[in-house]
């Protein structure tokens, strides 16, 4: 169920590492603060860094194939934690309420993956993110929720779900800057209240629904627009969206030629 390794100082950040090698992991959740995280399939070995979140506060664990990522960030918190009946079972967890916090470093961390490691689900929770998806190509959902977050796509493709603040009684993120580059994609549901939504070389089979107040999405299609299953709508009578479409030719496909460019612009205000 994935190997908990010591701490170590790397270049003045702190390391903790999970190694994944021999483990039975299928699904990854993650709650932090601020954070960058990076996955990156197509890797030599699978193993995971948690960089830079001080050891007394966040709770990491390894059951039942889900390994869990709790960020803690403060006494009170953890206080709260441990009454609602926190169990230390087959946990590593450092408590030292007398370290003085040291300078706040960026809070990192790095998901690799071998080509033969899937991961079938991704649950992450974050106030502030990057999100870094890099070279994934295996059938995984992706869930995530955020406040603001800055989401990169490349070389990206799941024959699953990509959410992005999706669910009961979750709210729209505040902002969300979406970059997709050679994306393949089935399912995506996108809520926002401000969005910025860019992609190249983008597919959806199944179904794209986007709903957002401001902002633009910049569509670039390998396929026919009129192929998309797209629904991109505004949640309030005040929104303004811009929506830009194009088809370009697939870099999958040797007979594909590009079509001209077609932007449409709508926005909707109160009377």
């Amino acid at each position: 169920n994935g190997e908990f390794l010591f701490a170590e100082e790397r270049n003045d950040d702190l390391v903790q590492t999970v190694d994944l090698t021999d483990s039975e992991i299928s699904k990854i959740e993650l709650i932090v603060g601020d954070a960058e995280i990076n996955i990156i399939g197509q890797s030599e070995k699978s193993y995971i860094e948690f960089i830079n979140f001080r050891e007394n506060y966040y709770a990491l664990s390894a059951t039942n194939r889900v390994l869990s990522f709790d960020e803690i960030p403060d006494i009170m918190s953890m206080l709260k934690f441990w009454e609602n009946g926190f169990s230390f079972k087959g946990m590593r967890y450092i408590l030292n309420f007398n370290n003085e916090p040291q300078e706040e470093r960026p809070k990192v961390i790095n998901i690799y993956l071998d080509s033969q490691r899937e991961i079938k689900i991704f649950d992450i929770t974050a106030d502030n993110c990057t999100l870094n998806i890099t070279s994934m190509t295996t059938p995984t959902d992706y869930n995530i929720i955020a406040a603001n977050a800055l989401i990169n796509g490349q070389k990206f493709r799941t024959t699953s779900t990509f959410n992005v603040n999706v669910g009961d009684k979750t709210k729209p993120g505040e902002k969300l800057v979406l970059n997709l580059d050679t994306a393949l994609l089935t399912n995506m549901n996108i809520h926002a209240v401000d969005l910025q939504m860019k992609t190249t070389q983008f597919r959806c089979s199944g179904s794209a629904n986007i709903v957002c107040d401001t902002g633009f999405v910049d569509i670039s299609s390998m396929r026919k627009i009129s192929d998309l299953y797209l629904n991109v709508t505004s949640s309030s009578v005040f929104g303004s969206v811009q929506h830009i479409y194009r088809e370009e030719p697939s870099i999958f496909s040797r007979d594909a030629a590009m079509i001209a460019l077609a932007s449409l612009c709508t926005e909707r205000q109160s009377s």
